[in-house]
């Protein structure tokens, strides 16, 4: 548990209250600059922050844990997850205002899910221990470990936007912060997951987009886009994006903000290697199609998998909508 007390206008220390194994209250780190814009908090006063790490063990292929010594034992509550299904049920059950991902995209992914279906508001908080720190480059999170403890402590948030996704036949519903990838992207994604242990993030994942451009075949697509349908053959692949990251660093140079409720859909009917490659400068393939829309429905011929924010999932047909400022993130 952490409180912060006010000493000074825009000036707090930092105490932390060690649990029972060791009851002597001391300060933390030292001063950290209050920068609360508007805050009325008075000489004296305090907030108490609760605040639960989850940590995910497999992260970064069980590499994440090398992070752990930064952020362990410092009084806060910590859950260990041992599958997807355990860390969204603990972070849907937990009872603490701030529930803080401890991994990379995909543990960021289904923390943020714990907390969309959680009965209690809670905040998100970040610490990067993974493979592709895509979320934290869009909204400007410290990957380091002693900056990012820092960032979390200072307990600073903001309103952004989450994707909402239904599966049709089933009416699951499920969240993204980053995009939703479809045809290639799933396959690239079940590939990489593998055989990155073996080659690194970036030639586990040139490696297994080739493999998949290689295997890849075209589909159709009927695609409404709030309300106006658009029908596609020779489809490669379809992207969501809340954000201007595929995956693992792959991006589109796009005007996506964080908190404007909107998404871009990019459907793309030729996909190389070289086309591939270019999207690690950000390039957009020609005679692709770009537009921003605030709400979508998907349906291919025939059914494709549904990749998001690093895992893959079911098929499509799916809708998707963007839920402007539905969540508080601290950065």
């Amino acid at each position: 548990m952490y409180t912060l007390k006010v000493v000074a206008p825009h000036a707090f220390i930092l105490e932390q209250t060690m649990t029972e194994n060791n009851d002597t209250p001391h300060l933390l780190q030292a001063h950290l600059a209050y920068v609360e814009e508007g805050s009325k908090a008075e000489n004296g006063s305090s907030v108490t922050l609760a605040v639960t790490l989850v940590l995910n063990p497999s992260s970064r292929n069980y590499r994440g844990k090398d992070n752990w010594k930064f952020f362990l034992n410092r009084g806060m509550k910590e859950i260990v997850s041992k599958s997807a299904e355990d860390l969204l049920d603990a972070v849907i059950a937990d009872e603490n205002e701030i529930a803080v991902a401890v991994g990379g995209d995909g543990t960021i992914n289904l923390v943020i899910n714990g907390i969309m279906k959680s009965p209690q508001k809670k905040k998100l908080g970040v610490l990067y221990s993974g493979t592709s720190p895509d979320f934290c480059k869009f909204h400007d999170i410290p990957t380091e470990p002693e900056k990012s403890i820092l960032v979390l402590l200072a307990n600073r948030s903001v309103p952004i936007d989450i994707a909402k996704l239904s599966y049709d036949d089933s009416g699951e519903i499920c969240y993204f912060a980053s995009s939703c990838n479809i045809g290639i992207g799933a396959t690239i994604a079940n590939i990489s997951n593998k055989i990155r242990k073996y080659f690194g993030d970036f030639l586990g994942t040139c490696l297994a987009a080739l493999i998949s451009i290689l295997r890849s075949k075209p589909f159709r697509a009927e695609v409404i886009i709030d309300g106006e349908v658009v029908n596609f053959d020779e489809v490669k692949h379809i992207a969501v994006m809340k954000n201007n990251f595929l995956a693992s660093g792959l991006h589109f140079d796009l005007d996506s903000k964080s908190d404007d409720g909107t998404l871009h859909i990019i459907v793309i009917k030729k996909i190389s290697f070289g086309t591939f490659l270019n999207a690690y400068k950000g390039k957009i393939p020609p005679a692709t199609y770009v537009k921003k829309c605030r709400t979508v429905e998907i349906k291919t011929t025939p059914s494709q998998q549904i990749e998001y924010d690093g895992d893959s999932y079911k098929y499509t047909p799916i809708k998707i909508e963007c839920l402007q400022k539905a969540l508080e993130l601290i950065k």
